[in-house]
């Protein structure tokens, strides 16, 4: 049980940086850094395994969306300045 209550606290204080600095870097708007932070600290207080999973998508997706910043801009009209996701 104590393991448990260790795994949670490590789940919230990560999903809150995380979430924050997506935030700060505008890779997520409001809705996708609440519900970010949601889903990633149920998956990491779920295990590590699942949450590294998670964290690695993430990153991924947000660096590739950044890469391709240039030309998804002249194709989406709707497009959001640094590829912010929402909920």
């Amino acid at each position: 049980m104590e393991y448990l209550l260790v795994r949670s606290a490590v789940a919230l204080l990560l999903s809150s940086v995380i979430s924050a600095g997506a935030l700060r870097r505008k890779s997520l708007d409001l809705s996708g850094a609440l519900s970010g932070f949601l889903v990633m600290a149920i998956h990491i207080t779920c295990s590590y395994r699942f949450g590294a999973l998670l964290l690695v998508f993430f990153f991924t997706s947000s660096k590739l969306t950044r890469l391709g910043e240039k030309k998804k801009r002249s194709v989406d009209e709707e497009f959001k300045e640094g590829g912010q996701r929402n909920w």
